[in-house]
């Protein structure tokens, strides 16, 4: 049973991604700050890292034959305060070095490394823009896209080790329990959905069980290596994407809720000018041209269902 070592295991992504790696007979080893604090479950082990001390389970490393790295300070659990800016960056730089150095002095045989990055690299859309952002293109100029070049830059010199590298760019990741969906869905019992600043600012998302499903196709297909956006087919302006979920819900009737730029700026600073009042417009060509079968391409019925919103 090959083992796979996931970094930052135990966010909403990486518990989704350890059930659909176990059910295809992978042992997971996750690194977590705490393990004790997690229940023993089978072919799943919690072991101890801290990336801050640069602190790594050489036993795990040894051991592995793949590892995902999808460490790094949650960007929407606080204001964007300096201190926190800061945090965001170091957790993702410290964790990409760490491994480097790692897997550099470590005897191994890791196949692969793969990890996260954001669409925030492309920065935000202008109005000239005629085209999407594709894995090609320079980097932004806001603090996103600055976290993105710092992150990716991080794990690059793994490269150098022989070891094949796979970074995806992550969409606006679709779950029920986490991120953008969950707070639309707060709105829904009193059949209103909110309407973010003008509305028009470009959403590039995908279902959370196509990204899980995509690094677990990165993993098993050596052809995939370099830059990937992981994004659906159909980006969606933020309104429309709204307006269908409440749709799907209430057919005509609910009630659209605007909520001013203004107000959005004021309650969350820069963080709600990047994340919430800025869109990113994605193309996913190159991973569909690696014959990667999304499940969910549209955010149409078949997907909204999927995501169970209650």
């Amino acid at each position: 049973m090959e083992k796979v070592i996931i970094t930052g295991g135990a966010g909403a992504i990486g518990v989704h991604l350890t059930k659909l790696l176990v059910t295809n007979f992978y042992e997971v080893i996750i690194f977590t700050r705490n393990p004790k604090s997690h229940p023993a479950q089978t072919n799943v082990r919690y072991v101890h890292w801290d990336p801050s001390k640069q602190i790594i389970d050489t036993k795990s490393i040894q051991e592995a034959d793949y590892i995902i790295n999808l460490a790094g300070a949650n960007l929407n659990a606080e204001r964007w305060t300096k201190s926190y800016q800061q945090e965001i960056i170091a957790s993702r730089v410290e964790s990409g070095q760490l491994l480097y150095h790692s897997l550099k002095q470590i005897p191994n045989h890791v196949k692969a490394v793969l990890s996260a990055s954001a669409i925030g690299w492309y920065g935000t859309d202008d109005q000239y823009q005629k085209r999407p952002f594709e894995e090609g293109d320079p980097q932004g100029g806001n603090f996103l896209s600055w976290v993105c070049n710092l992150w990716e830059g991080s794990v690059k010199p793994i490269e150098t080790l022989g070891k094949r590298l796979v970074v995806f760019r992550f969409g606006v990741v679709l779950s029920n329990d986490q991120g953008l969906l969950k707070e639309i869905s707060r709105f829904l019992p009193f059949r209103s959905i909110p309407i973010l600043g003008s509305g028009k600012q470009m959403l590039s998302w995908i279902h959370i069980d196509d990204l899980c499903r995509m690094l677990l196709f990165g993993l098993q297909n050596n052809n995939v290596a370099g830059i990937y956006n992981a994004c659906s087919s159909e980006p969606l302006s933020l309104s429309e994407f709204s307006k269908r979920i409440a749709k799907h819900k209430y057919g005509p009737f609910y009630i659209p809720l605007p909520v001013p730029s203004f107000l959005i700026k004021f309650l969350l600073g820069k963080k709600g000018q990047e994340m919430v009042l800025s869109g990113t417009w994605v193309s996913n060509k190159k991973i569909v041209n690696e014959k990667f079968p999304f499940r969910y391409p549209l955010l149409d019925n078949n997907c909204i269902e999927n995501l169970h919103i209650d």
